[in-house]
């Protein structure tokens, strides 16, 4: 499913291709230091190299030999643990032959919610716009149902809502696994918002996702003063993976969704060479037949310059503004509900909030609609919110459509929804959007319109 371990992919002949929201939901990337503790210590995370031996008889063994105090331990999508130790500690570490790296576990904060907003039962204009209305489910017709299980990496998710399938989930937003901790609950309100864009059920209540009623594994990654660990993202990417190796067929992932976003780069190395703990879990995670989906971010930036949507091995989702579920830029909307939309808001054209890629990262870019978009809330309500969080799992969804219609390969989903996609927005040209390949940016890549009706 992945390009080999550090290896960079070969850029593809097509042309397709957050902390978590923004505008006004943001999970945005303020990048913290260490957490310290007394005496100069601090939180790291230890990843060991792919040939070492038993995790749990080396992080003993290390902890004699260097002092450190292992904690949590990574076996799935990695090999590693955490551990408190000291700067001095950590570079002595770092020399053991049997280490990859060691980095600090630095934090991400989470700054402000959405706001709430009224919906009454309706096929979200997402829905609309890129034809899962017409899937292989017809998303809205009150009957499709989709057999793909989804992990929303993120603030948890209300396992209580009527309107979604969760079947369980961890809490690794202490940077240790619980199950399942918090992660059935969502004091914040974004994973269960992200949750119903992909798969809020065909049941006449609400809204409809776009993989309708698939099944919802919540791992909370978010701790409850609004902020994200790199230990807790590995711990969260860790747990997904050993969903495919367990004794339980059921619940294996096939598609995980990570509405997130910070500062960083994609190394060319799956984060060897430049000490990226959750690029190598990703990887780990990628190769063991786990496809994710990221947000792209809404600094209006370079997606090269955040992660994880910098990462080869993942698909990385642009926002575009839909305002009425149809082509053609007809709405002149200028509010979402209440709320006043962004300055630079057009109907079918590039959000102005979103990021974008450049050729670097132009073959792993898709787009999807990303403003005011109403979806699943805490408490059985629904609000509405704007940003490439929200347009990231709609393409999870159809990450799941294609896969539970098999006309995606094991392999590698990503490539075939980005593939059909580029196709149908080539022989259906008024289908795409103001920003798309077809209609360039100044020199910004927002990719296809993702085509949900195509699976």
């Amino acid at each position: 499913m992945a390009a080999a371990r550090g290896r960079r992919r070969a850029p593809r002949t097509r042309a397709v291709t957050a902390l978590l929201l923004a505008v006004p939901l943001v999970l945005a990337g303020l990048l913290a230091g260490p957490a310290r503790a007394a005496g100069g210590e601090g939180e790291y995370i230890v990843v060991l190299s792919r040939a070492a031996g038993s995790v749990p008889a080396l992080a003993e063994t290390q902890s004699r030999q260097y002092g450190v105090r292992p904690a949590e331990e990574f076996r799935s999508a990695l090999k590693g643990y955490t551990a408190t130790m000291t700067a001095a500690e950590a570079a002595h570490l770092r020399q053991d032959p049997a280490v990859a790296f060691v980095t600090p576990n630095r934090t991400w904060r989470l700054p402000a919610d959405a706001q709430a907003a009224p919906a009454a039962q309706t096929v979200p204009t997402q829905v609309r716009r890129i034809g899962a209305d017409r899937s292989s489910t017809r998303a809205g017709n009150g009957s499709g149902a989709v057999g793909i299980n989804i992990a929303t990496i993120d603030s948890g998710v209300d396992a209580g809502h009527p309107d979604l399938n969760v079947r369980g989930g961890v809490d690794c937003s202490s940077g240790s696994l619980q199950v399942p901790g918090n992660a059935l609950s969502d004091s914040i309100g974004h994973g269960t918002m992200v949750a119903g864009v992909a798969a809020a059920r065909d049941n006449a209540v609400g809204v409809v996702g776009t993989a309708p009623g698939a099944r919802v594994w919540s791992a909370r990654v978010v701790d409850s003063a609004g902020m994200i660990s790199n230990a807790a993202l590995v711990c969260a990417i860790d747990w997904v993976t050993s969903t495919r190796t367990d004794a339980d067929p059921s619940n294996d992932i096939a598609v995980a969704n990570m509405s997130i976003a910070g500062p960083g780069a994609d190394d060319g190395q799956c984060g060897d060479a430049n000490g990226d703990a959750v690029h190598a879990a990703v990887c780990g995670s990628v190769d063991a037949g786990v496809a994710y989906v990221v947000a792209a971010g809404n600094s209006t930036s370079d997606v090269a310059k955040t992660i994880p949507a910098a990462y080869d091995e993942v698909l990385t989702v642009t926002a575009m503004a839909d305002l009425d579920g149809r082509p053609g830029g007809l709405s002149k909307a200028t509010t979402c509900g209440s709320t006043p939309l962004r300055a630079g808001t057009t109907d079918d054209a590039a959000a102005p909030f979103s990021n974008f890629a450049t050729s670097a990262d132009s073959d792993h870019t898709i787009a999807a609609p990303g403003v005011c978009i109403t979806s699943t809330a805490p408490g059985g309500a629904y609000r509405a919110g704007s940003g490439t969080s929200f347009a990231s799992p709609a393409v999870t969804g159809v990450v799941a459509l294609c896969l539970s219609t098999g006309k995606c390969p094991a392999g590698d989903p990503r490539a075939t929804v980005e593939e059909l996609s580029a196709a149908y927005n080539r022989t259906e040209p008024g289908f795409g959007f103001a920003g798309d390949p077809l209609r360039p940016t100044n020199g910004r890549h927002y990719g296809y319109l993702v085509a949900g009706s195509v699976f």
